[in-house]
């Protein structure tokens, strides 16, 4: 990256000058900037200067000593912002650009809103009325509560001639109790408005008692907030932290979420260990609503994956949409936190359930592909778990779908559930809900988002895992990786990176040589996220033997071919899919890893599958662009290629104004020749077949899908579920916005074989079972970003935005 010197500036600045203080405009986009390379120095002498490019860079924030008085116009764009409170030194900004920005939030969107009192655009939307609420009536608002409880609960408890020392002890216990239990508009905004109420609280003890309470300037006071270390949410918040359980750790030397590119050699230092599994009790209740946001005016739409965008195109990663179906409650918070520490695992203990009860799904708002639900059954967990009151909603059994018989197999003695008849309806129950990815080891952690799982392959007797599972799952979020028995609830390892943000993991079989040259089959684990460096992991030696760079940008999926155990496919944020060579394994864990091929996706990839019955041939990416086939084959010179055919889906002919729907959040393998994809927003989800859609290809790069049935599905608008499928049951699952499972039992649709118009509802949808955390109170239900079953469907997991894992056993 070049030097910022004076002669670079003068060299990029507007109007032509030799001095700088007569710079008007200036543009340092896409010069790898770093924030190290800002010269505070030299840059205040732009005196003069309007309009700030800094776009396509690496910088997580601006100096906060950068007075440029005149600043009208500052272009962020596509950087890797953390911290936004910097910003408030340019009070004269009018126009602010955010795009891109993957880790901010709708909250930081608002503090800046309050921050920068002369700003009216923001990333490009017309932001006037939201904010002059967000600065006037909210604030009066929040200040009026804040006041009340001042009065209701703390200004009889002051004495009447109060020493320093009493007056700062209770202004202490004062703001803690005002960011607790003051509460105003949506809880995806409880960031903000916890930002915001203990700047109030503070203002109100220093005009009251002349008492700073432990930061008194507004710059402390923003710091706090933003480094998220002291700030913890309440059961029922749609924020998201994490409480962890100590296993084994990947402890890393404890770099602040500041960081975002440490090179893989200092980012890591291995360590394991192993403690008892400590459980957190959770009773079942009925979930609570969300109140209303905070500007009933413009909506800012968030992703999961961090982001600050307004209203814009779907299409980008960092934007997500807010579901229809929240937008009377609140918006999701969908920020990912990177600081999550070790703890005791906390588990929500076994749920006994007196009876799986069945009743008709509730019809779901406004989907545009969306008939009224006739007789699927929605499963309703009534009994408490572990030990409290039974949830209110029990209903009424109504009978469910019937499914034929599945896939032939042998039944592996203590785990398998014996194949059912055609009678037979799959029932599953809650087992356990755990808290294994806390920050701090906070068991009031309900904010980490959990983003992956995947069950351990089991070898069997001749050394393979085909067909056979164990009844452990990987989970990952936050700063960790979970590895988790699902029926004891136990957290058998943990794995940590202080700074990281796992986003992704896949399983493999390798096969161990040891020192006699024997080998010995092993599954070993591959994890990555935020940093861009995938981690190796071999469980079973609680053990992580490796790493490598996979990106400078983060790594948003990862996929091992089943036909080259060592094969490894990362997608990145640098719209890159490339595949690896991570080598066999010997007793000292010497590995070599080699890049073998480049695939250039043209949009960020979110999901990879092999085609079962071609792995060594096709490659099907599902990216934030749509759904692309490429030849992996190595037979083949080139070595960087694109795309061979990009799918079509029907829902694609309703593009909307914001919406094209082609964002693929999900994409599974039913069958050697079925797919099951959905498109955010769709609000259903696509059994197609791969066999006929490729024999449909013409000599056009674009096919159309064939669809063999279209399932029902959420209405919401909320982007990145993922859903999973269970080939040797038939069974489809993917969750929604509000915690609920829903599932489908396909096997009369695929035996009728022929393509059905007729939209088929869930088999049952299970029910968040809301439970409840002594002292607490209930857990309202989120948003359940990924699903995973193991091959036998004895278990399946689910990972929410609450940092919760639920796992559900057959029944």
């Amino acid at each position: 990256m070049p030097t910022i010197t004076e002669k670079l500036l003068l060299e990029r600045g507007r109007p032509k000058s030799t001095q700088l203080e007569k710079i008007k405009s200036l543009n340092l986009s896409d010069l790898s900037l770093e924030n190290a390379d800002l010269d505070s120095t030299l840059l205040r002498r732009l005196t003069s200067l309007e309009e700030l490019d800094v776009s396509g860079n690496l910088l997580t924030e601006l100096p906060a000593s950068l007075p440029l008085p005149a600043l009208r116009r500052l272009n962020c764009a596509n950087n890797q912002l953390e911290e936004v409170t910097s910003l408030k030194q340019f009070r004269m900004l009018e126009e602010l650009s955010l795009e891109d920005n993957l880790y901010m939030t709708i909250s930081d969107s608002y503090k800046l809103m309050f921050l920068l009192p002369k700003l009216r655009r923001l990333s490009g939307k017309e932001i006037t009325s939201t904010a002059n609420h967000v600065r006037f009536v909210a604030s009066e608002e929040l200040s009026r509560r804040v006041s009340s409880l001042w009065e209701r609960s703390f200004q009889e408890r002051l004495p009447r001639s109060p020493s320093a020392a009493q007056a700062r002890v209770l202004g202490k216990e004062f703001v803690k109790a005002a960011e607790m239990q003051v509460k105003y508009g949506a809880s995806s905004l409880s960031d903000y408005t916890k930002w915001r109420v203990k700047m109030i609280a503070r203002e109100l003890l220093s005009s009251r008692l002349g008492v700073q309470c432990e930061a008194s300037s507004e710059e402390e006071d923003l710091s706090e907030s933003e480094s998220g270390s002291d700030v913890r949410e309440e059961a029922g918040s749609e924020q998201n932290r994490v409480p962890a359980a100590k296993r084994k750790e990947i402890s890393s030397e404890s770099s602040p979420r500041k960081k975002t590119c440490l090179s893989a050699a200092d980012d890591i230092t291995q360590s394991a260990e192993r403690s008892p599994s400590r459980c957190v009790r959770f009773e079942n209740l009925s979930t609570a609503t969300d109140k209303a946001g905070l500007s009933p005016g413009v909506k800012l739409r968030e992703s999961p994956r961090k982001s600050v965008q307004s209203l814009r195109s779907p299409r980008k990663l960092a934007q997500s949409q807010q579901s229809p179906m929240k937008a009377a409650q609140s918006q999701q918070s969908s920020r990912k936190t990177v600081q999550s520490q070790q703890s005791p695992s906390k588990s929500i203990k076994k749920a006994e359930h007196s009876e799986q009860n069945l009743r008709k799904p509730v019809a779901i708002k406004e989907s545009p592909r969306k008939a009224d639900l006739p007789k699927a059954a929605v499963s309703q967990p009534d009994s408490s778990l572990d030990t409290l009151r039974k949830s209110p909603r029990k209903r009424q059994a109504k009978e469910p779908a019937k499914k034929g018989q599945g896939e032939e197999g042998e039944e592996e003695q203590g785990s398998r559930t014996p194949r059912r008849t055609s009678k037979d309806p799959i029932t599953m129950k809650p087992l356990h809900f755990l808290q294994c990815h806390s920050k701090q080891n906070s068991p009031d952690d309900f904010s980490t988002q959990l983003w992956a799982c995947a069950f351990e392959p089991r070898i069997d007797s001749s050394g393979g895992s085909r067909g056979h599972s164990s009844r452990t799952v990987a989970t990952c979020g936050g700063e960790s990786v979970c590895i988790i028995d699902c029926e004891t609830g136990s957290v058998l390892n943990k794995y940590k990176v202080s700074g990281e943000e796992f986003f992704c993991l896949a399983w493999s079989m390798m096969t161990l040589l040891t020192g006699d040259g024997r080998g010995h089959r092993v599954s070993v684990l591959a994890a990555a996220g935020r940093r861009g460096v995938v981690k190796l992991i071999h469980p079973k030696a609680s053990l992580a033997y490796g790493e490598f760079r996979a990106s400078r940008r983060a790594v948003s999926t990862l996929c091992f071919s089943p036909a080259q155990e060592s094969f490894l496919f990362t997608g990145t944020y640098d719209k890159k899919i490339i595949l690896w060579d991570i080598g066999g394994l010997d007793c000292e864990y010497k590995f070599k890893v080699s890049q073998l091929l480049v695939l250039e996706a043209a949009s960020i990839p979110l999901h990879l599958r092999l085609v079962p019955s071609a792995p060594e041939q096709h490659l099907l990416a599902g990216c934030e662009d749509g759904l692309l086939l490429f030849d992996i084959q190595l037979s083949k010179n080139q070595l960087k290629r694109s795309s061979e055919l990009e799918f079509q889906f029907p829902v694609y002919k309703k593009e909307e104004e914001e919406n094209e729907f082609r964002l693929i959040d999900s994409l599974s393998f039913l069958s050697n020749d079925i797919v099951v994809s959905k498109s955010a927003m769709q609000g259903s989800i696509y059994l197609w077949s791969w066999s006929k859609t490729l024999a449909s290809r013409r000599k056009s790069r674009e096919v159309e899908v064939e669809i063999l049935a279209e399932l029902q599905w959420s209405s919401t608008e909320l982007p990145y579920i993922s859903l999973s499928t269970c080939p040797g049951e038939d069974y489809v699952v993917c969750g929604d916005e509000k915690g609920d499972l829903w599932t489908y039992e396909v096997s009369q649709c695929l035996r009728a074989g022929a393509k059905t118009d007729k939209m088929i509802p869930p088999t049952q949808i299970l029910e968040w079972p809301a439970p409840n955390r002594k002292g607490h109170g209930p857990i309202a239900g989120t948003s359940v970003n990924s699903v995973a079953m193991d091959p036998e469907l004895q278990y399946l997991v689910a990972l929410t935005d609450k940092n919760i894992t639920a796992v559900w056993r057959r029944a």
